[in-house]
């Protein structure tokens, strides 16, 4: 996804436990993505050199090797400290998993786009639809990454609205 798609994740959950702000859930749903830009600053992950079109879609240069960001296990690992740290401030098991699974969407949604997801470390098989790597499929995980964060957003606004409205 573009990255704009898995802020979708973050505005979809914010109506189920409100009293996380709404900048934790969003910054969550973009862990993976952050971590792979720390992972290549201290030299952990390589950057991702690529070419993308509409005609071919996206191609990457090089093989792409980011396990500790965006393999499945790693994912499933920050997803879990997530909700963890979440339930240490919270208290509340619910206010946990939410954020847990919203950390944990990143990956879900990547799996649509890309065919290179390591699910452990290096040399692990890579998984993934690839949807990114045909002209079609590019412009289909496009559209799809564009209604899914009009849907997230949807789903806070018409939440928002609805409780502004209970309270007046």
């Amino acid at each position: 996804m573009s990255g704009l798609g898995h802020l979708a994740a973050g505005f979809a959950a914010k109506p189920a436990a409100p009293q996380i702000p709404l900048w934790v859930y969003l910054v969550a749903s973009e862990t993976n993505d952050l971590l792979y830009f720390v992972f290549t600053a201290v030299g952990l992950e390589k950057p991702v050199a690529t070419t993308m079109n509409f005609t071919e879609g996206i191609r990457y240069l090089e093989p792409v090797l980011n396990p500790w960001s965006h393999g499945l296990f790693m994912s499933a690992v920050w997803a879990g400290l997530a909700g963890a740290l979440a339930w240490l401030i919270y208290r509340d098991r619910r206010v946990g998993l939410i954020l847990g699974l919203v950390v944990f969407s990143h990956w879900i949604f990547d799996f649509l786009m890309h065919s290179n997801l390591p699910l452990f470390f290096a040399g692990s098989p890579q998984v993934g639809l690839g949807l990114e790597n045909t002209g079609l499929g590019f412009l289909a995980i496009t559209i799809f990454d564009l209604v899914v964060l009009a849907a997230g957003i949807t789903i806070y606004f018409r939440a928002r609205n609805r409780n502004a409205l209970q309270h007046s």
